[in-house]
């Protein structure tokens, strides 16, 4: 029993150091097999990179061609956009009539196109003559008006880079079918300051169209545009309430080139003067003075972006060359005489009327619907007045168009009678052309403007 138990021992005792042994050994691979894991990956790591190491540097090649510089922003960007000279450039605009005046408040979409920074962007964008719609919350002409970066590398065509047309201008004047390139720069300035013809419908003939919103399809506004030169000087022309021959105040474009005014058959005109290659900023963005100066009612600076023209910076000029010390001065004080010579010419023949004022008015010779206007006083009731667009209540738009309104007619000591000449309406279209040109009587081109009154003088006091 003993013996048993010492053999049951020792069998226990050798299992108990196999077992530990096999341990030993599990422990000793798991370890080795460890190390194996390590070595190749070592072996892998150096392999990878023996692959893709570079060899030994070659012979140098020759040089390559030197690469353009781009451009540095302290000589491309900065002499317009510092802070000082934007700041500069803005307190400058604020004395711009474009900024000061009342325009944006004319945003219906016949108008906006021009009086508006909305209504600007768009018809340059889509080419058409005016807007699709009335724009209420127009913005006021301002620095993005006008501006448009295309680039920055200035190098080139600059003009087309900063601003935002400058392609040929679609004028009104022939129905905006025929484009005019005054200029890259001038086309900008150019697109508004033209001659303006039609911009709304035609009037409902009675009250019946009014409500059917139906336009009396043989009215015209402006039937005259572009005038026929071409036609015989006596022939008969139905100059009728409603209709107009106005340049709405933007003639300086067509004035400059010498163009689209009434020239009368076998008289000359000259078309290009000593500043004819000038263009609108050359005198509108001239020296900016700061020195507050009286023009035309306003005293500020001028010069710069004002777009007031620095009289001083031209008076310099002009009185070295002719002594004059005034010549802008001198040209307006003549056109201005010539204009009040043609005006009373035509009050004289009837075609116009004089107020107390002084200022002149173009006299219809038919009422609204065509009847010949008498001379003398009736009972007859005349469409002489028309109903004013009104705004929507709901949309807040403008409803264009208007009802014709029958009533006396008190003028009919300041008729004519008959109907117009053409030759009498070719005047009548010279005085408009020269005296609602924004004030500037004649300076963008004094010599095809007084060529145009003194032959509208001439024609007159001959027939």
């Amino acid at each position: 029993m003993f013996k048993l138990f010492i053999n049951k021992t020792l069998c226990g005792s050798l299992q108990q150091i196999k077992i530990n042994n096999n341990l030993i050994n599990l422990k000793f691979m798991k370890l080795k097999n460890f190390n194996r894991l390590l070595f190749f990956a070592f072996i892998l790591l150096f392999v990878t990179q023996s692959c893709v190491k570079e060899g030994p540097m070659g012979l140098a090649g020759s040089p390559g061609a030197n690469g353009a510089n781009g451009k540095d922003a302290n000589t491309s960007c900065l002499p317009c956009h510092s802070t000082a000279t934007m700041n500069q450039k803005t307190v400058e605009y604020q004395y711009s009539k474009h900024f000061y005046g009342t325009s944006s408040a004319r945003n219906t979409k016949y108008c906006a196109r021009c009086h508006t920074s909305d209504g600007f962007k768009e018809i340059t964008a889509d080419g058409l003559f005016v807007c699709a719609n009335d724009i209420p919350a127009a913005e006021r002409i301002n620095c993005s008006t006008c501006h448009a970066m295309g680039a920055f590398d200035f190098a080139g065509d600059t003009a087309s880079y900063i601003l935002r047309t400058t392609t040929p201008v679609f004028l009104n004047y022939f129905g905006n079918l025929k484009a005019q390139d005054f200029g890259k720069v001038d086309n900008l300035c150019c697109t508004c300051h033209q001659i303006r013809g039609m911009t709304v419908p035609g009037i409902y003939k009675n009250s019946a169209d009014s409500i059917a919103k139906k336009f009396d399809p043989n009215f015209k506004q402006l039937p005259f545009f572009p005038l026929d030169n071409t036609k015989n000087l006596t022939d008969s022309v139905k100059y009728q309430y409603g209709m107009s021959f106005d340049v709405h105040d933007g003639n300086q474009s067509n004035t400059l080139l010498g163009i689209n005014g009434f020239e009368y058959p076998g008289q000359t005109y000259t078309r290009t003067w000593k500043h004819s290659d000038n263009t609108c900023i050359d005198c509108h963005m001239n020296q900016y003075n700061a020195t507050p100066t009286l023009q035309h009612g306003v005293t500020s600076p001028t010069g710069g972006h004002t777009l007031r023209v620095n009289y001083a910076a031209c008076n310099a000029c002009h009185t070295t060359a002719s002594s004059i010390s005034d010549p802008i001065g001198l040209v307006q004080s003549a056109v201005t005489a010539k204009i009040t010579e043609l005006g009373n010419a035509l009050v004289a023949k009837k075609l116009y009327k004089k107020s107390t004022t002084g200022a002149f008015s173009a006299e219809q010779s038919h009422d609204y619907v065509g009847n010949l206007l008498p001379k003398t006083k009736t009972t007859t009731l005349f469409g002489t007045a028309v109903s004013s667009n009104v705004v929507s209540p709901t949309t807040g738009l403008v409803v264009y168009g208007g009802t014709v309104q029958y009533k006396l007619d008190t003028d009919y000591a300041n008729r004519i009678g008959r109907q117009w000449t053409y030759g009498e309406l070719g005047a009548a279209y010279n005085y408009q052309y020269v005296a609602n040109s924004s004030e500037s009587l004649g300076v963008h081109n004094p010599v095809y403007v007084m060529q145009l009154l003194q032959t509208s003088i001439d024609y007159l006091n001959a027939h």
